[in-house]
């Protein structure tokens, strides 16, 4: 029975505990064809998700990555950062940094996250302002700094890239224009060294830009082209692509050089959206909308400058968003209906599951398990609602998986 001196007194402050360091793994099962081990690594009933497989989030020693962690869509996300040898997770963004953190990516030598903010003016409305800031990976909690700054541009754009040498960082984000006209997108890139940002390039279609440095010498952007995409005045997307179907092209750094890629129609059907560097190769891997009355047509391509069409990589699945190792000679993807997670060799086309994520692939993006390696390519992270909830996942790679997709089918089986 509980005494008056046992009662919370009037108006006192709710307990509030810290979070720190702790782990909330789940060992799941093990593949039965693959021999990969599955792991849970969240399970706080909220929404955790990575932020896309092409956005570079791990630290070079493949041991951390930073994810998203939020209680529904119309809440703001918190970052956090999960040692995927011990399991430990630990919260990297404060609560007022949260709402306002987009484009974050882990600098090429792990010291650094870097992402974009958009202050709110004195009376809480958004402003005109966008600014480049960092914070220390190895000092959780700590402040972050702003390193650059610019003016006339809202809506940032959820993902960003970084050169392979850490000083140049890029995103895209929206101009605003005059009474009465749709907003223009444009590719901001940023001197980390200088401090310095400029917008470099624009267009009215590539408001989903997926803009990603070259890995090899770090001069190039791929761009990705919405054709007959629209927004509405207050840049929000009306229609995603129109029927001509979205394609590529490549700028240089400074926003000059602009080369088209012969990918999507006319040259190919056309690309899904989900594309990626093949390593320091200069080609970009990319899928292609299925037809299904031509189930024999590849569908996951390679391209690069000069290439008349998309050479096909390879065929027979329904591939949906994809990433590689960082040599570009292997790829990892979902494919449809059920959510599997592949991995194929570029060199043969070869592909073997490696393991189910139980995905739902619905209509929010933590449904979606947005595969990609670890930069040691011994592990599989992707996300999954198999519990009702977004959770991140890890899956390992087993001894000798990789150099078994290098054999031709019949080499050897």
């Amino acid at each position: 029975m509980r005494t008056a001196s046992d009662r919370p007194s009037r108006g006192a402050a709710p307990l509030k505990q810290t979070l720190v360091r702790h782990q909330e793994s789940i060992g799941r099962e093990t593949h039965p064809d693959s021999g990969a081990e599955v792991t849970q690594l969240t399970s706080a009933a909220l929404i955790h998700h990575h932020i896309y497989p092409e956005a570079p989030v791990f630290t070079p020693d493949s041991r951390r990555f930073v994810y998203s962690r939020f209680a529904s869509l119309d809440q703001p996300r918190q970052y956090w950062i999960c040692d995927l040898a011990t399991h430990e997770l630990q919260p990297l963004t404060a609560a007022s940094e949260a709402a306002s953190v987009h484009g974050p990516v882990v600098t090429p030598d792990g010291r650094w996250l870097v992402y974009v903010s958009a202050p709110d003016s004195a009376d809480g409305g958004p402003t005109d302002r966008l600014e480049i800031q960092r914070m220390p990976l190895d000092e959780p909690g700590a402040p972050s700094e702003v390193v650059a700054s610019v003016e006339g541009f809202r809506r940032p754009y959820p993902l960003g890239t970084i050169s392979p040498e850490g000083r140049y960082y890029a995103t895209c984000a929206l101009r605003l224009s005059p009474a009465g006209e749709t907003p223009i997108a444009g590719i901001l890139v940023a001197d980390l060294a200088r401090g310095e940002i400029g917008c470099v390039h624009e267009g009215h279609e590539i408001f989903n830009a997926h803009m990603q440095f070259e890995p090899g010498a770090g001069e190039d952007l791929l761009i990705q082209h919405n054709r007959g995409g629209v927004l509405d005045r207050e840049g929000t997307i009306v229609r995603l692509v129109g029927d001509e179907g979205a394609t590529l092209y490549l700028i240089d750094r400074a926003g000059g050089n602009l080369r088209r890629l012969n990918i999507g129609r006319p040259y190919s059907r056309p690309i899904q959206g989900h594309q990626v560097w093949l390593g320091p190769t200069r080609r970009a891997l990319s899928t292609l909308v299925r037809r299904p009355d031509d189930p024999d047509e590849g569908d996951l391509v390679s391209i690069g400058p000069g290439d008349e069409r998309p050479r096909e990589v390879a065929r027979g699945w329904a591939f949906d968003h994809l990433a590689v190792t960082p040599d570009g000679r292997y790829f990892v993807s979902e494919v449809k209906p059920d959510a599997e997670i592949v991995v194929g060799s570029v060199a043969t086309g070869r592909v073997r599951v490696l393991c189910a994520s139980g995905a739902s692939l619905g209509r929010p993006q933590y449904t979606h398990t947005h595969p990609f390696f670890s930069p040691d390519a011994r592990h599989v992270l992707f996300n999954s609602d198999r519990t009702g909830l977004g959770q991140i996942y890890a899956a390992t790679v087993p001894l000798g998986f990789l150099a078994g997709l290098d054999r031709s089918v019949g080499a050897g089986d």
